[in-house]
């Protein structure tokens, strides 16, 4: 994440995830002229709907930047045989062999959803999407006949196909539902210090924590057109994705003066650089404004002010899990990385013994590091040697 003086960011699936053809844009929505209010749960940031499959009530995470995804648990509740086994990678490029099967019939409120295409996963065994105590993903494919509104102030959904009932009074910008996973993609717009300009096409993730995360590949696009500063380069990782860690690589941490999402100016946005094929927004922008995907016919609407001022003071460090051990991602502060380093241990924050607890516990911890002015940190290093450092926010 982007707002904090210390980040861990997770992200699941990579929208290109699928290495055959695969026709998950098959399904159908029973109901027509439909307008669905779904008050949804915040789970550590993430958004966890109820669904209702076979009479039983389940949660599902909503996932825009992922197909229809199901645990082992929901499978056996719908006795139904595999279409067969694909080879799927995550947002770090790891892969691994996936189940695909059919949904017959899957409930969101009063809308039914069907024949939907998921793919199948272990989610109780994960280290981090256990901590959720979710049965599945509501994926992008899922809502490709719908109109999708993400109000995070009243904390619901609106799955409708009567655009007009939303009454929406902002010009929209377009998205591009890419692949058959129909992942929607927008156009973010940046405006350098020399008015030169330069735009991304980014996915709308809402399984992504966070603002914005830039591909390596954007970033060279960029690096010479003077729209962003430098603030810092880092050897390691960070973002976890559905099957683990990526490999260790040089990431860089960006300043962007000024970005434009559906025309509304955003000032000074972090990001940090990501290993994924392609940029990232997530959900941090439903703080400043209530967000509209038109599937149907590809439009993007940010209910926000014109002109949004982002606080965030510049992130010094990252943090992630590896080996069932919370260790320092990337160090991006220069006094920082003469102290710290990609792998050290973090044994405590203040009071709070970090290697004693699990990884659900830590992820607790993100609101109480943002919430402190300063805190002290223990890590021990490669060489067994352990430094207590104090961290300003």
């Amino acid at each position: 994440m982007n707002i904090k003086k210390i980040t861990f960011l997770i992200v699941f699936l990579s929208q290109y995830c699928i290495a055959q053809n695969v026709d998950f844009d098959k399904g159908t929505v029973l109901q027509k002229k439909y307008y669905e209010v779904i008050q949804y749960e915040s789970v550590l940031d993430k958004i966890i709907i109820p669904v209702t499959i076979n009479g039983k009530n389940f949660r599902f995470l909503l996932d825009t930047g992922a197909p229809n995804l199901i645990s082992n648990e929901v499978l056996q509740e719908l006795n139904s045989e595999s279409l067969k086994s694909i080879i799927a990678n995550d947002s770090n490029n790891l892969n691994q062999s996936m189940q695909l099967v059919v949904i017959p019939k899957i409930k969101i409120g009063e809308l039914t959803f069907e024949d939907q295409i998921a793919l199948v996963f272990d989610l109780k065994n994960h280290n981090l999407l256990s901590c959720y105590n979710i049965d599945g993903f509501i994926g992008s494919n899922l809502l490709k006949n719908s109109v999708l509104k993400i109000d995070k102030t009243n904390q619901n959904l609106v799955i409708t196909d009567q655009f007009e009932l939303l009454n929406v009074l902002v010009k929209p910008t377009k998205i591009k539902l890419i692949g058959r996973q129909k992942a929607p993609y927008i156009e973010l717009n940046f405006l350098g210090k020399n008015k030169e300009k330069a735009s991304d096409m980014v996915l709308f993730d809402t399984g992504m924590d966070g603002l914005y995360n830039m591909s390596n590949r954007a970033y060279a696009l960029f690096e010479n057109q003077n729209i962003f500063e430098i603030k810092g380069k880092s050897e390691g990782l960070s973002s976890l994705g559905l099957f683990g860690l990526g490999k260790p690589s040089l990431q860089k941490l960006v300043l962007v003066e000024n970005a434009l999402l559906n025309n509304k100016s955003i000032k000074n946005l972090y990001a940090d650089t990501t290993d994924d094929t392609n940029s990232r927004i997530g959900l941090e922008f439903l703080n400043y404004g209530n967000v509209i995907l038109d599937f149907k016919k590809k439009n993007f609407y940010f209910e926000a002010n014109d002109t949004i001022i982002l606080s965030n003071k510049e992130p010094k460090y990252a943090t992630t899990i590896l080996d069932n051990k919370y260790i320092v991602g990337l160090v991006w502060d220069k006094n920082l990385a003469e102290k710290i380093k990609f792998g050290d241990e973090i044994l405590s924050i203040d009071t709070f013994k970090t290697n004693e607890m699990k990884a659900c516990e830590i992820l607790n911890l993100k609101e109480y590091i943002k919430n402190k002015k300063l805190y002290t940190i223990e890590v021990k290093n490669k060489e067994d040697q352990t430094n207590i450092i104090n961290i300003e926010n």
